[in-house]
């Protein structure tokens, strides 16, 4: 289950997105219809990338937005099979080639500097140089660099023939992209690899109407990936990963008349936070949320609060729902907390939830508390409120248990 869980992380909503796109090529009558609107698309795209880099700070989605639609731009005026230059129309597809990936690579590790300011500005100013430049580099060496690229041109069943650095290039910046996504679970590093992937595909494409209609699907994945990070803003909470309490309130609206509701708690937190510092406190949090995140049963969790944590089981009963309360208690009992060396405790998130290093290890337990709905709680917050009582109940019996 975790496992197709993390493989939807790295497919949707790019990979989606764009196996959607090509499979639309394939049906003539819907493809003739979008290459009848695309010249729509790269002008509202626009719009709406510097509306959500404004509004929502932003400029690295402007930025390869604008990379992708300059792309598609010169493509359409200067390459391609009509054009008369056709020295010309090769070099400036082979420089997109190679432009492209390095720069959605560069802005993945660009950290966000706003639109009008100096560092904004300057950015804008190093992509629109770019074009004039490479056309500027056409006049001393584009004979030549055009027959160096297609003599090492390296002909494959998916890509068709393809310079052999630039092939290099695209499969290092793809994995580097993807060891990004790895590492951060950023989802705008999401949308970079997959706009690339579909920058690609349109590179590769064979008629310029499907190409620009997959460099329009690029820069919608770029701009699908800024909705999904400002979503994750508002409804995942940034220490431990976990969706928040406003996640939380929805999920109860779409509740059925059976589930079980736990209240879950860190036992004896104040300590630590007291003894070890916040920066421990804060890393407990985070190994904990490891674990609720794979209890079993289909049990959601989410962040409550403090050191509270509620997990919901719909469908389930106090019953159903118990043996993998049972097994979470367990699991954190068992694995305990490792107190990292001062050197070593870092303040990231990726070091707060490994959790580990050199140091001692102490004792970590957690109660819970669960309830249902009966005659007496109809609402989910009357099942919250009694479970909240049994979380007391556990703490007054002794701690390191689940009590209803």
């Amino acid at each position: 289950m975790h496992f197709w869980q993390g493989f939807f992380l790295y497919l949707a909503p790019g990979g989606l997105m764009l196996a959607a796109a090509l499979a639309a090529l394939q049906h003539g009558g819907l493809a003739r219809w979008l290459f009848g609107i695309t010249w729509l698309f790269p002008p509202a795209l626009g719009l709406i990338a510097v509306f959500f880099g404004w509004r929502f700070n932003r400029s690295r989605l402007l930025f390869a937005v604008l990379v992708v639609l300059l792309a598609d731009l010169l493509l359409r005026r200067y390459g391609g099979a009509g054009q008369i230059d056709q020295l010309l129309a090769r070099y400036v597809f082979h420089m997109v080639l190679l432009a492209l990936p390095l720069n959605l690579l560069l802005f993945s590790f660009w950290r966000e500097r706003g639109l009008v300011t100096g560092q904004g500005l300057r950015r804008f100013g190093f992509i629109l140089l770019q074009p004039l430049l490479l056309l500027g580099l056409y006049g001393v060496r584009g004979p030549l660099i055009v027959r160096q690229l297609e003599g090492m041109a390296i002909v494959l069943p998916l890509a068709g023939g393809l310079p052999s650095p630039t092939l290099v290039l695209w499969v290092l910046v793809a994995l580097v992209l993807l060891f990004r996504l790895y590492r951060h679970r950023d989802v705008l590093d999401h949308g970079f690899l997959w706009a690339m992937l579909c920058s690609l595909s349109a590179l590769l494409a064979g008629n310029s109407a499907q190409q620009a209609f997959l460099f329009s699907v690029a820069a919608l994945i770029l701009i699908v990936a800024a909705i999904e990070a400002a979503h994750r803003m508002a409804f995942r909470d940034e220490l431990t990963a976990l969706p928040g309490r406003r996640a939380l309130n929805e999920a109860l609206l779409k509740l059925g008349n059976t589930y079980t509701v736990a209240m879950v708690d860190i036992d004896f937190f104040k300590k630590f936070n007291d003894r070890y510092g916040h920066d421990v406190g804060d890393q407990v949090l985070a190994m904990v949320a490891g674990l609720l995140a794979r209890v079993g049963g289909g049990g959601r969790p989410f962040r409550y609060g403090g050191e509270e944590f509620t997990v919901l089981f719909p469908g389930k009963t106090l019953k159903e729902a118990q043996p993998h309360l049972e097994a979470l208690r367990r699991n954190v009992a068992e694995a305990g907390f490792t107190v990292r060396s001062e050197g070593r405790a870092g303040k990231t998130q990726n070091n707060r939830q490994k959790g580990g290093g050199s140091g001692k290890k102490v004792s970590l337990t957690i109660s819970i508390g669960m309830a249902q709905p009966d005659t007496t709680r109809k609402t989910p917050q009357g099942v919250i409120k009694a479970a909240d009582q049994a979380l007391y109940r556990a703490k007054e019996g002794g701690r390191n248990r689940v009590s209803s």
